[in-house]
């Protein structure tokens, strides 16, 4: 196992050689091209070009309650505590998750001879050329490289957060129903009809409403709907 020592030393050392000019799609998935360049410290002059994608999934607003149950699973009671304190006191709280899946079946890399500040820029202009995708380029440490993609990645949702915010504002997904944002009503409404008559569906949607703290607020429509698919 990596000491955290080693880790802080890449995620530190990371450094975006290009950064996307796109950002995560709102309202849709969005595939993010990375190219993250290490030198071998066992060959001189040897970089690794590591390349794949990260699927980020569409932003979704989700309650305090999912985001507490998410990142507490595996603290304790004092930390379930604080957060609960601290996202009582937060008047109106609405909170954007960002689901990212690392696909392995789309990575590749091979080595190459030179200087890795040269390799880079190089790969670099290549990325620029790609238009259509979101890509970056990447330079970071061999043995943790995952660390500095994680690192590109949250630099990449924390500049798309804004922009995201805005556009589900401009929709009104962002205001609030009975004290929940309207994107979580929506989700909900849309989850019931896809549901109605298919009882797999439903146990996920009672899953799904007990993970939001609002199986309350649908206990009624659910039931009427889960007798019904009972037949």
């Amino acid at each position: 196992m990596a000491h955290p020592d080693d880790l802080w030393y890449a995620a530190k050392t990371t450094r975006v050689v290009y950064e996307p000019p796109r950002l995560l799609e709102t309202f849709g998935e969005t595939v993010v091209r990375y190219y993250l360049l290490s030198e071998l410290l066992d060959e001189v002059g040897s970089v690794r070009i590591r390349q794949g994608r990260v699927m980020a999934e569409r932003p979704r607003v989700i309650t305090p309650h999912l985001l507490m149950s998410q990142a507490l699973e595996n603290f304790g009671d004092e930390a379930r505590k604080y957060l609960e304190t601290f996202l009582s006191s937060q008047e109106n709280l609405r909170i954007i998750e960002y689901g990212l899946r690392f696909r392995k079946e789309d990575h590749s890399q091979e080595t190459v001879q030179g200087n890795i500040g040269d390799i880079a820029d190089q790969v670099a202009a290549d990325a620029k050329r790609l238009t259509t995708d979101v890509a970056g380029v990447v330079i970071g440490v061999d043995d943790h490289w995952e660390v500095s993609l994680l690192q590109f990645i949250s630099a990449l949702v924390k500049r798309s957060i804004p922009h995201n915010a805005r556009q589900m504002a401009g929709r009104g997904l962002l205001d609030l129903s009975s004290g929940v944002p309207n994107a979580v009503r929506a989700e909900i409404e849309s989850d019931f009809r896809a549901a109605e008559g298919n009882l797999d569906l439903l146990r996920r949607l009672g899953d799904k409403l007990r993970s939001y703290g609002l199986f309350g607020d649908y206990e009624d429509r659910f039931f009427t709907l889960y007798r019904r698919a009972k037949g």
